[in-house]
């Protein structure tokens, strides 16, 4: 069962570069307000973070030991990746749903609906905007295109030839970023021609760039703040279905609004905590015996 400790904590379960360099600020937010543990045996909610396989296999573990699951990012929609499994999966295990946008918000009713479960989504932004910090230190000397190609993996061969088409259209060179680990990585990353980059580093490529060849995510979230639409060129099925765009991307501070979510939790938290505490001065009711009740 899920003991209740003094001091309310959360712990965050995200276990990917990519997920923790977009959740940087939450996580400062987070220890700012002391709010922030990195052990799960004192944590009273785990924060789990977006959709990997990783995480999932984490908060299942979890889940099963009745933790209790915040979800952050819940409700979107990708295409192509078994990603949608893991996130949806969480959402069904998890007691709050923090969403991106509106649409986010009705995904997460519908889908706990169709199992009767009752929902509690709130829309807060998405927090991976609160951080955009750019690292230019360490730019090409010229003009380039960025490439960023995660595995999709019935259509890898199509999506890499869809891929060398364009740059067969340029007249510039180009820097090829290591795909995630998703199965078909190693066969994508042969053609890879630059390690994995910080968040800064890569904000600071993204920015840059002559076009953003990609089917990553980052075509809705990050790009459309600093590209032209034309200069973002979209491969394949891979979040094809997202639409979590700069229009969507309108909510300001969402680390603050987050952290606003947890704070209620906290304060209910300690309400059912105060409740279970025997008053000075009285005594606990004795264990009966095995064998003894009336």
């Amino acid at each position: 069962m899920n003991q209740f400790t003094k001091n309310f904590k959360v712990f965050v379960a995200s276990f990917s570069r990519s997920s923790n360099g977009a959740i940087s600020t939450l996580r400062e937010r987070l220890k700012e307000n002391d709010l922030i543990t990195d052990s799960l045996e004192e944590s009273s909610y785990i924060l789990a973070v977006g959709d990997r396989k990783e995480t999932f296999d984490f908060v299942l573990e979890q889940w099963r030991n009745h933790k209790k699951i915040i979800h952050l990012w819940a409700g979107e929609i990708s295409q192509g990746t078994n990603d949608e499994v893991y996130r949806h999966a969480m959402t069904l295990m998890s007691d709050v749903q923090l969403c991106t946008n509106n649409e986010a918000k009705k995904r997460v009713k519908q889908l706990c609906k169709s199992v009767d479960k009752t929902p509690n989504p709130v829309v807060v932004g998405n927090v991976m905007l609160d951080n955009v910090e750019v690292d230019e230190s360490c730019l090409p000397g010229g003009e380039y295109n960025l490439i960023l190609y995660n595995p999709c993996e019935e259509h890898i061969k199509e999506d890499l030839k869809e891929i060398f088409g364009v740059l067969e259209t340029q007249q510039i060179g180009y820097i090829w970023l290591k795909a995630n680990d998703d199965r078909g990585a190693e066969f994508v990353n042969q053609y890879a021609n630059s390690t994995t980059q910080s968040r800064p580093k890569f904000l600071a490529l993204l920015k840059n760039c002559n076009k953003f060849i990609t089917n990553s995510s980052s075509m809705y979230y990050e790009a459309p703040f600093f590209l032209k639409p034309e200069q973002i060129v979209k491969i394949g099925l891979r979040n094809s279905k997202r639409e979590s765009g700069k229009s969507n991307m309108t909510i300001k501070n969402a680390s603050s609004n987050v952290i606003r979510e947890i704070r209620k939790l906290e304060k209910a938290y300690n309400q059912r905590w105060e409740a279970q505490q025997v008053p000075v001065g009285s005594e606990a009711p004795q264990e009966v015996p095995v064998g003894e009740q009336g």
